[in-house]
């Protein structure tokens, strides 16, 4: 009989048997010399549709299987507050606050309304995927995860033989694939699916090999159809009610897939318009069941491990090997990941070698959790019915960090789900505007799940989060500034901005004080929750992004000629950004603010590190101001080893690393990415907790690193190209390969030898342009040649500056010698 069954391998951090650190890994990956114990120590792997987690135990084997659309249906009453009639009187209270203004309003959307905070659905797992064989002694186990193929590995040995099992999620059939192998005709285990939950209804069959589940939403929305195929080649196979059971087969081959359906809920119950009877989707004919169209796809399926693979690989593979970084960490190729992550721990080392696996890590699991829709809370992955706030798309910061890297890093097609997900949430963009501020235009809930209707608000201050939505659109502008699609600009992004400029149009009304300036009455710094003051620098640099972004885009495209001075208008009435007397740029632009520094969030950096409105040759005061004001949070954030505010949690180190790679601080972009290793944060899939000591899960960090490390070795803004802003004095040689720039440019080879003092650079833009070079003035540079030509340094106050012409589609070759 079979006792050994290698079950779902799903998983992106392998595992490989690591006992000296001088073991030959064969591939780019993780690898672990044991199975996981906990949901949070998985591997993972994923489509950007389908994810999974594999723990790889041998003989009692749990696969978690995720769908991208999961999320649980509360059964909330789901109707947006009818502030509107009070606006005018709310607007005039707090007006007349002044700085308070936001406070009072406050209070009054809470008198006025009675509202309590309505939670999002929660993301959950779509079902536990169980294999069981008898346990008995193994030796040689190595579980492993392929980066450039998102395949999964487990095997071992025992006294019969070698053992393995291998998974995949198909991009391009987006199926589940797991083939499990063993000495021939010794293959076999019990195979079974839990779904189990008060909030889900579920109906099993089993029947010829197959497992399948109805689950259908208690509260409504839907649901959901599991489909599990088990195909042994020779051997027996019975099922009962519950299970399939395979024995004396020489290797199985597992197929699984799910797919939701969606339902209309009663007017009654909810106004979203996802779920509106009113909704075109629903005036037809829409499934409830697809568990027959699942089954017709396998059927059109050559169901065959290698065959299936190696398109799969190949798509996989074309989006993880665009971009490569070498810091000459000479153990990458000859060290586990586990034993890099054990020496990070125990001595504090944060090798190259682990800096290159973090910055492949970060990228593979992007590509595996980005598909349908972008990455949420927990990426594509949970374990739990409950994640931490609910492992939702948060759109006050974590939603930006997730989508962070895709553009630097080369992977423009994934952004495409991003855009679709923001519109997709437009109608109710446009009622939480209309219903609750009285205003034209769209703005958003400062979470979502199943919908961004304004409900997560309560007696914490989510209705002034209103900014949300054009941090949100600034990534849809800066789609076009790295690719130069003026048909998107024309078609997705002005439209968009045009609407979210009309909101504040409207809000700002009548709000100008003795200077002509707006008064932002109702106001709001994510996340400072107890402090709520007029004219955040939140609020007056999204704003101003909304609106530049609108003026450059219409003028470019020769549209909106009227508009554009409206919008002008505008721009030039909001308020001056504040310096306080010890020269940091304040929080709030309002006098009488105090600076609160020890709380994780960075959001009044947001004009320096993420809308880039200036830089320290357009404006050298608020350079130097934010500089002062990252100072102030290191000190009483980063550096507070006491009571840091929610325990140095990832997106605020994320967010120090983001402003501190934009200042060229390369010493804070260095620490904030050594402690993620040296105080363990980084699970053996190199997903990464929330907290130190790996607690929580989150994908913040994963979504961002890439980007920080492009950024601290080459930006762009606006024509003006940063060569090594903030290269850590760690990383002293090393070179990067074919990472994108704003302004239409590719960093075909970046490399650098700071011993020998040569910068060699590669680019090629996809327009004729005249571009500005520019290092950081701590080097001093000797010569730049393009070929044998020497290139003209540019003369004034910043010394490191040499203008270059590059021609459409040619590469231009540049080497820096540097004294």
């Amino acid at each position: 009989m079979t006792r050994h069954l290698i079950c779902l391998l799903l998983g992106f951090s392998l595992f490989l048997s690591c006992k000296t650190p001088t073991e030959t890994i064969p591939f780019n990956g993780t690898q672990s010399n044991q199975p996981a114990s906990k949901w949070e120590e998985a591997m993972l792997t994923g489509n950007g549709n389908m994810g999974a987690m594999m723990y790889g135990n041998p003989f009692d084997e749990t696969i978690v299987v995720n769908h991208c659309e999961m999320f649980l249906t509360l059964g909330t009453k789901e109707f947006v507050k009818h502030v509107a009639p009070f606006m005018p009187e709310i607007k005039e209270k707090a007006l007349a606050a002044g700085v308070n203004g936001p406070t009072v309003a406050h209070q009054m959307f809470r008198e006025k309304t009675g509202q309590k905070i309505d939670w999002t659905d929660p993301f959950h797992p779509a079902f536990m995927f169980h294999i069981k064989n008898a346990d008995h002694a193994y030796k040689n186990y190595q579980l492993t995860q392929n980066f450039a193929t998102g395949e999964l590995k487990a095997s071992w040995d025992d006294d019969e033989g070698h053992w393995e099992r291998k998974l995949f999620i198909s991009r391009p059939d987006d199926v589940i694939v797991m083939e499990i192998k063993g000495p021939k005709g010794k293959v076999g285990g019990s195979f079974s699916m839990d779904l189990t939950h008060k909030l889900i209804e579920t109906e099993m069959q089993v029947e010829n090999g197959e497992i399948k589940t109805h689950a259908t939403y208690v509260h409504g929305k839907g649901g959901y159809d599991n489909v599990v195929r088990i195909i042994p080649t020779g051997g027996e196979m019975t099922n009962d009610e519950l299970s399939v059971t395979v024995s004396q087969a020489d290797k199985i081959l597992v197929v699984m897939q799910v797919d939701n359906w969606k339902t209309p809920l009663p007017e009654s119950q909810s106004e979203v318009w996802a779920y509106s009877p009113k909704n075109p989707k629903f005036l037809g004919d829409y499934s409830t069941n697809k568990q027959d169209a699942i089954s017709k796809k396998m059927d059109a399926l050559t169901l065959d491990y290698a065959t299936l693979f190696k398109p799969h690989a190949q798509a996989h593979g074309d989006l993880f090997n665009r971009v490569k970084l070498n810091l000459n960490g000479n153990q990458t190729e000859t060290v586990s990941s586990q034993a890099l992550l054990e020496q990070a721990a125990q001595s504090g080392q944060f090798t190259p070698a682990l800096v290159e696996k973090m910055y492949d890590a970060c990228r593979y699991l992007i590509i595996c959790s980005t598909g349908k829709n972008p990455p949420n809370l927990q990426g594509i992955w949970t374990g739990t019915w409950q994640p931490a706030w609910s492992g939702d798309y948060t759109l006050d910061s974590n939603l930006q960090l997730e989508v962070q890297s895709i553009m630097s890093s080369n992977m423009p097609e994934l952004m495409e789900n991003y855009f679709t997900l923001i519109e997709s949430w437009l109608v109710d963009s446009r009622l939480n505007a209309e219903k609750f501020y009285g205003c034209r235009g769209i703005t958003s809930n400062p979470r979502a799940s199943n919908t961004n209707l304004l409900l997560h608000w309560g007696n914490w201050p989510g209705e002034q989060s209103f900014g949300t939505m054009g941090w949100m659109l600034h990534f849809f502008y800066d789609y076009y500034q790295f690719t130069g699609d003026k048909a998107f600009l024309k078609d997705r992004v002005v439209p968009l901005l045009k609407e979210n400029a009309l909101f504040y149009e409207d809000l700002l009304k009548d709000t100008e004080d003795e200077n002509g300036k707006y008064q932002f009455f109702i106001s709001y710094s994510p996340e400072q929750d107890h402090y709520l003051y007029a004219n955040s620098t939140f609020d007056i640099a999204v704003t101003k992004a909304i609106l530049t972004y609108l003026i450059k885009s219409c003028k470019l495209l020769n549209i909106e000629e009227e508009n554009i001075i409206k919008w002008q208008t505008m721009a030039d009435k909001l308020p001056d950004y504040m310096i306080n007397e010890k020269g940091e740029l304040m929080e709030w632009a309002s006098a009488g603010t105090q600076e609160v520094y020890n709380q994780r969030h960075h959001s009044h950096l947001l004009p320096l590190y993420q809308f880039c409105e200036f830089d320290m040759e357009t404006n050298p005061q608020l350079w130097e101001a934010s500089a002062k004001a990252l100072e102030g949070k290191t000190e009483n954030w980063l550096h507070n080893r006491e009571n840091a505010d929610s325990n140095h949690i990832t997106h605020g180190m994320m967010n120090q690393a983001q402003a501190a790679a934009r200042l060229g601080k390369s010493d804070i972009v260095y620490e904030v990415l050594s402690r993620l290793a040296t105080e363990q944060y980084i699970y053996p899939s190199f997903m990464m907790s929330y907290w130190p000591k790996k607690q929580g899960y989150g994908f913040d960090p994963i979504g961002t690193i890439p980007d920080v490390i492009n950024n601290a070795l080459a930006f762009a803004w606006e024509d003006v190209v940063d060569i090594i802003p903030a290269l850590p004095k760690e990383w002293s040689k090393g070179s990067i390969n074919n990472i994108l720039l704003r302004g239409q440019i590719q960093i075909d080879a970046l490399s650098w030898n700071m011993e020998t003092g040569e910068l060699k650079l590669k680019m090629t833009s996809k327009a004729d342009k005249a571009i500005t070079i520019r290092l950081p003035e701590k080097y001093e540079v000797s010569t730049v040649k393009s070929g044998e030509i020497e290139e003209e340094r540019i003369q004034g106050e910043y010394k490191n500056k040499w203008q270059i012409k590059l021609s459409q589609n040619k590469p231009k070759e540049i080497v820096l010698n540097l004294k």
